[in-house]
């Protein structure tokens, strides 16, 4: 038993910062991939996001373009038939 004791102190004094240091270093690097992985997939669905809202606003712009068309040409079938009557 009193020879467990130094080996003990020995243990926590030396082997257990050493381990920290050893885990810091190998899991620092992959924490930082896995982060930078995630914001990367949130950038590309950003991203994605973004495409998908500039084409629904395009659509919207030319169906409301064609609905201005269609407006004026329902007046301007109304103008001639009032015309011939």
């Amino acid at each position: 038993m009193d020879d467990l004791i130094p080996i003990v102190a020995i243990f926590f004094t030396i082997g257990v910062p050493v381990m920290s240091l050893a885990a810091h270093f190998v899991l620092r690097p992959m924490i930082k991939d896995l982060t930078g992985a995630i914001k990367g997939a949130k950038g590309e669905e950003k991203e994605d996001f973004e495409h998908r809202l500039t084409r629904l606003e395009d659509a919207l712009l030319e169906q409301n373009q064609q609905l201005a068309t269609l407006v004026e040409a329902e007046s301007f079938r109304r103008k001639l038939e009032a015309g011939k009557t």
